[in-house]
């Protein structure tokens, strides 16, 4: 719902700032109060065309801004809208919606701060209001809106997500044959085989080409090696100054220190224990050096072999491990194409069979949705006859496109489809005896149409999801006893809407449960409109001065006192009646 309207510079209107309630909210007053620049205002939040001549004199710029607070369920549709700039509702479902217009003709929207483009205030515009007037903002006009409204009608949303789903499901059957029918493999088979059979004589073991440079390091190093161990070994064990030499001599040099035998037995011990260790590994480098072997026969193998793997690598990938994962890749590849011929005939039998069952799904769709369309009709037809317009009729076309390639249907027929089935729906209206149907897109603006909108909204109550519907000119060329039934139905749609009213007529008037009214201040030499939320004995006043209180007087004054306790209750009924 719409919880506050900010209106600044906008023609008569300086400055004004309306809180809105939920229920119906009546706005009244004397001929250019400014009453209609609310509508426009409105408009202009939603992303209509604006002019600067609308802009107050000597303001630099003329502002809107409307605070809305959304239920989840309008949250969950705008989501989508919002997400494209990264817009999110607050918590608490709060939703800032403001637009200026400048002198030099720049428009500027945002929504929570963020600047936008008008195309997306106005893809969100159409599911926050619906503004029946002069220059209309209707969701209803929207084919695709009046696609949903039917199904809600007829409680068909199910089904056709069912069916959606079916489709979807062949859609990708298709593609997938089209992915299938059009791969070229002339040649790729070959190519294919000839990689397989590469890589699998190889017979590639992973981390082998490490392993293999290692053992080529070492070969290519063997002499180097080899007398470094031998070198070693002499310093240790073999030379005539090797350290095992040395040590013997210092051993036999501590006998003389047999005046301190236990100095002795400790040095002596420490010696002995050096002699082993060097011993120990003088050993192990000569064995070591004896199994050095300079092969160049084993050499060359291995840079055979590593010259194999690099070759591989630069084809195919820069490790052993991506060759083996192209090799896994190629095998999988090689395996569809040779049963490619298989797979389309199983795509091609899937196909046939989702046709099929889609096809059948779309034709009990579109017979639900005829019973829906009769009954909707029908409801809106009575509507329009309480409403004063007897001689207009309302009707809703569904319409079906031959399309070889479409769905399959019981007559043997195809026809073209979308995700919502195989209608295309419209709804339309006649105004006068003998004239066509006409979409009700085409009907002009008015009085006329405001009624026509308010039999749709009243018939569809329950199942519209747009939250504030605004109706200006709805009382255009009625009389009192057409505006009593009116204001009923205006009250009925404020148990399950937000309503906002423009009315000159009383009749209507007495059936809000909230009544603004707007005055126009000419005092200071400039007209200045201002708002007044008037209740109790200045809510009579009104009335009765909407009646023509001038002319009657206190007759005019207790008539009507009269008329807004009946429409009280009046509205007490009808929920106690709703609730039981």
């Amino acid at each position: 719902m719409l919880s506050e309207l900010h209106i600044q510079n906008f023609a008569v209107i300086k400055d004004i700032h309306l809180k809105l309630e939920s229920g119906l909210t009546i706005l009244s007053g004397e001929e250019g109060a400014g009453k209609s620049l609310v509508v426009d205002a409105l408009n202009m939040l939603l992303g209509a065309r604006t002019n600067p001549s609308l802009i107050r004199s000597r303001a630099a710029s003329a502002r809107v801004e409307g605070i809305f607070w959304l239920s989840t369920e309008t949250v969950a549709t705008l989501e989508p809208l919002l997400r494209e700039s990264a817009i999110e509702p607050e918590i608490d479902g709060m939703l800032v919606i403001s637009r200026e217009i400048q002198q030099q003709g720049r428009s500027v929207a945002r929504i929570n701060s963020r600047v936008i483009p008008l195309s997306l205030l106005r893809s969100i515009g159409r599911h926050l209001i619906d503004i029946h007037g002069q220059t209309d903002t209707l969701s209803i006009m929207d084919a695709h809106q009046q696609l949903n409204l039917l199904d809600a009608h007829g409680n068909l949303k199910e089904a056709r997500s069912i069916f959606s789903q079916k489709l979807s499901h062949l859609r990708l059957a298709q593609e997938e044959l089209s992915v299938l029918t059009a791969e070229k493999t002339d040649g790729r088979q070959d190519l294919l085989r000839y990689q397989v059979e590469e890589i699998s004589n190889a017979e590639i073991k992973p981390g082998e080409d490490t392993d293999l440079q290692e053992r080529r390091d070492t070969l290519m190093s063997a002499e180097t090696l080899q007398e470094s161990c031998m070198i070693a070994y002499g310093s240790l064990y073999s030379d005539d100054r090797s350290a095992t030499v040395l040590i013997h001599e210092a051993m036999l040099s501590l006998k003389g220190l047999h005046h301190d035998p236990a100095l002795f037995a400790n040095s002596r011990d420490k010696l002995e224990e050096s002699m082993a260790t060097l011993e120990d590994i003088a050993r192990e480098l000569r064995n070591y050096s004896e199994t050095i072997e300079a092969d160049s026969e084993q050499l060359e193998q291995i840079d055979q072999r590593l010259n194999l793997l690099n070759a591989l690598k630069r084809k195919y990938g820069g490790s052993l491990e991506t060759v083996l994962e192209f090799h896994n890749n190629a095998i999988n590849e090689l395996e569809r194409i040779d049963n490619r011929h298989e797979h389309i005939k199983t795509c091609e039998k899937r196909i046939e069979q989702l046709k099929a069952e889609a096809g059948r799904l779309a034709e009990e769709l579109s017979l639900n949705r005829r019973r829906a369309a009769k009954s909707l009709a029908g409801l809106i037809n009575d509507e329009l006859a309480d409403l004063g317009l007897p001689r207009a009729k309302f009707d809703i076309s569904l319409r079906r496109e031959a399309d070889t390639d479409g769905l399959p249907a019981s007559d043997g027929k195809c026809f073209s489809c979308t995700s919502n089935g195989i209608d295309h729906v419209e709804f339309m209206t006649s105004t006068n005896p003998g004239e066509p149907m006409r979409s009700l897109s085409t009907i002009a603006s008015g009085g006329e149409t405001c009624r026509i909108m308010l039999a749709l909204k009243s018939a569809l109550n329950k199942v519209d999801p747009v939250p504030l519907l605004v109706f200006d000119e709805i009382d255009s060329g009625i009389g009192g006893r057409s505006g009593d039934i009116m204001g009923r139905k205006l009250a009925l749609l404020a148990d399950t809407h937000q309503v906002l009213c423009i009315t000159h007529l009383p009749q209507i008037a007495c059936f809000g449960d909230f009544h603004i009214k707007l005055v126009k201040d000419t005092s200071g030499g400039k007209a200045i409109t201002q708002i007044e939320t008037i209740e109790g004995e200045g809510r009579v006043i009104e009335l009765a001065d909407m009646l023509g209180s001038k002319q009657g007087g206190q007759s005019m004054v207790e008539g009507a006192d009269r008329m807004l306790n009946s429409a009280r209750s009046w509205k007490e009924q009808s929920r106690i009646a709703v609730a039981s």
